[in-house]
């Protein structure tokens, strides 16, 4: 048994060597002072072993890994403090103190808990903090996993690490802020995922990432391993955040999410009720995320919206026939015998003669049908004729197209920025876009970058 040993300037060194083994490479001591407080002469070094205080004075604990190039390297320095109760009973727990810094004194560490040194499987409670590293420290495996160098960034990290009977609680909570991304590397390994906007998603409207990530599991298990399945945890949040950014915006900010899709009717910019009050939402959401952008696709489905203004062109021209004074509903409430008159009017107009109708297109007579019934039905049939024949004549402009594109695309706009509370500059409107069809309706989409 000893009572107390003090090391002075300890180097302790951790090696992840080429094939990814771990070697506790030295520990080394400028001077060791043995006091035997108990009454004990020296130190025997067979078991039992008692060790009442083992005392660190100015320490480095070195970390490399060898497996990743360019490799990685660092360093706790100033490494202080003290284990009490170093024993090898097997109800023996020991008592951690110790404090360092990594980089400089501007990066503290902090290690504090309990464990059985000798079967830490059995009892472990150990809280550790590491607290303003600086994140290019870390670019050898941003660069291969992430596919970019960090060029600022810090990171702030508090780790719980609880083992009682080989099962294992762990708690990682991180912090990191400021993360700037810098050039791209062409690493083979990085994710097949946009780091920069998953990360641009993550981060509150302050440029902080704050995560708490725990882990369970039992550390007889050999496929469990610490690091990858924390790695493996935050990347599927990346994946779920940059495969759903507006489901992901929604979790935050509900509501938002309503706003990815804007289903216009054919031929109008006018926007659907719920885009009046998601886009809105939205936007607020893009508030706390300064780094997102978002993209607007000011476009048309020509085929659809084509169909539609020729249509409008049509009825407008049908009701330019009625008489001055008069201010017609709309041309699909008219009764069929003026909706007829005004369309034969457009008829002559268009070929400068009368419509021979076709009277195969009236409509066909049924028994119970009474007499007016049938004559609205034959009227009716033979607007249509008549539309067939005219909408040819009425088929809207590119320039009109166009133009449909843009008031879609600023009606958007217009929604977003409506509060004041989102930067113009970062709302951008998509020329010429093409947008698809939902039944029935013209849909755009909205997407991030």
């Amino acid at each position: 048994a000893i009572g107390s040993i003090t090391l002075d300037k300890p180097v302790m060194e951790v090696v992840v060597t080429p094939q990814q083994t771990i070697n506790l490479i030295d520990l080394l001591s400028s001077s060791t002072e043995a006091t035997a407080q108990s009454g004990a002469k020296e130190a025997v070094a067979e078991l039992p072993i008692a060790i009442g205080k083992l005392v660190f004075n100015a320490g480095t604990m070195a970390f490399a890994d060898f497996s990743i190039l360019p490799n990685f390297k660092a360093r706790i320095e100033n490494l202080n403090g003290r284990i009490l109760g170093i024993s090898t009973r097997p109800d023996a727990v020991a008592d951690i103190d110790l404090t360092g810094f990594v980089i400089n004194k501007y990066s503290p560490v902090i290690i504090k808990g309990k464990t059985s040194i000798f079967d830490f499987e059995r009892q472990t409670d150990v809280q550790m903090a590491f607290r303003n590293i600086e994140l290019p420290l870390f670019n050898p495996y941003s660069g291969r996993f992430a596919g970019y160098a960090i060029a600022k960034g810090k990171l702030t990290t508090e780790l719980h690490y609880r083992i009682d009977d080989r099962q294992l609680v762990a708690d990682h909570h991180v912090r990191i802020d400021q993360l700037t991304w810098g050039e791209a590397t062409d690493s083979k390994d990085k994710v097949p995922i946009p780091v920069r906007l998953g990360t641009a998603l993550l981060k509150d409207k302050d440029g902080v990432i704050d995560l708490n990530v725990p882990v369970t599991g039992s550390i007889d298990d050999p496929k469990f391993r610490i690091g990858p399945i924390v790695w493996q945890i935050i990347k599927n949040l990346i994946v779920k955040a940059v495969s759903a950014p507006f489901s992901f915006l929604g979790s935050l900010f509900a509501g938002a999410e309503d706003a990815q899709f804007v289903d216009f009717e054919p031929g109008s910019a006018q926007l659907p009720e719920g885009a009046l009050k998601s886009l809105p939402l939205l936007a607020a959401a893009l508030v706390d995320k300064p780094e997102l952008n978002l993209d607007i696709p000011a476009g048309v489905l020509a085929d659809v919206d084509g169909m539609a203004l020729a249509r409008q062109k049509l009825e407008a021209a049908a009701a330019a026939t009625i008489k001055a004074g008069k201010e017609p509903k709309p041309f699909a409430d008219w009764e069929p015998k003026q909706q007829l008159a005004a369309l034969e009017n457009v008829y002559k107009q268009q070929f400068g003669a009368k419509p021979d109708i076709p009277k195969t297109e009236a409509a066909p007579e049924t028994e119970d049908a009474s007499r007016k019934e049938k004559r609205a039905a034959r009227k009716s049939a033979e607007s249509q004729w008549l539309e067939t024949q005219l909408l040819p004549k009425f088929q809207p402009t590119t320039a009109e197209l166009a133009a449909l594109g843009q008031a879609r695309g600023e009606a958007v706009q217009d929604a977003l920025l409506k509060g004041g509370t989102l930067d113009p500059a970062r709302v951008f409107l998509t020329p010429d876009a093409a947008l698809k069809d939902n039944e029935g309706k013209v849909r755009m989409e909205l997407t991030m970058k």
